[in-house]
C-alpha cells in the first residue's frame, strides 16, 4: 500500500514538472515573439522647446507671432499666442503645424506638390489638389514637421513673423531644430 501511494505521488510530481516546464517553455517563446508597439510622440517639454525655438528666432525682429505644435496625431501639444497677436494668427498656427505634420513635409514644399499645374519628377502632370481642401489644412508656408527615423512625430507652425508667411517656415524650421539633436 505504501509502495502505491508512492508511485501515485511519484507520478503526480512527474505530471507536474512536465506541465510547469512545458507553460515555462510556452510563455518564454511568446515574450521572444511578441512585438511590442513603439509610439513615438513628442514630450511636452520637447513642444516647449520646440515653442521656445520659434520664438527666440522670431523675436530679433520684434515679430507678433503665434506658434503652435502639435504630436503625431495632429492634436495641438502647446500652443503660445504673442502679446498682441489675434485670434487668427493662432488658429493660422496650429493649422500649419497639423498640416506639415500630416503630410510629412514643409508646407511650402507641399503646396508646390499640390498646385493646379504640379508634375512629378518625369514632368508628368500629378492631381494632389484636392488635399489643400481637407480640414485643419492650410495653404500658407510656416508649417515644419517634427521627424525621427523619417517619422513624423510632430509638427510645428508658425504666424506673424515680419517678412510674410516664408518667414513664419524659417522661425518653424529653428524651432523644429531646437530639439534636433534629441531626435537621432
Amino acid at each position: 500500500m505504501e509502495k502505491l501511494v508512492r508511485s501515485v505521488a511519484l507520478v503526480a510530481l512527474g505530471a507536474f514538472a512536465v506541465g510547469t516546464g512545458y507553460g515555462l517553455v510556452q510563455q518564454m517563446v511568446k515574450i521572444s515573439t511578441l512585438q511590442s508597439l513603439n509610439n513615438n510622440d513628442i514630450s511636452v517639454e520637447q513642444a516647449l522647446m520646440v515653442a521656445q525655438g520659434a520664438v527666440d528666432a522670431c523675436k530679433k525682429d520684434n515679430s507678433v507671432i503665434s506658434v503652435a505644435v502639435v504630436d503625431r496625431n495632429g492634436m495641438t501639444r502647446f500652443l503660445v499666442r504673442g502679446d498682441g497677436a489675434s485670434p487668427e494668427m493662432a488658429d493660422n498656427a496650429r493649422r500649419k503645424a497639423y498640416t506639415a505634420r500630416t503630410f510629412r513635409q514643409n508646407v511650402s514644399t507641399w503646396m508646390e506638390r499640390t498646385a493646379m499645374d504640379a508634375k512629378d519628377d518625369k514632368g508628368v502632370r500629378i492631381d494632389l489638389n484636392g488635399q489643400q481642401y481637407l480640414e485643419n489644412t492650410i495653404t500658407e508656408p510656416g508649417g515644419v514637421p517634427i521627424t525621427r527615423y523619417a517619422d513624423a512625430i510632430g509638427g510645428v507652425g508658425v504666424t506673424g513673423a515680419k517678412g510674410g508667411p516664408m518667414a513664419d517656415e524659417a522661425c518653424a524650421q529653428a524651432g523644429a531644430d531646437a530639439i534636433a539633436d534629441q531626435l537621432l
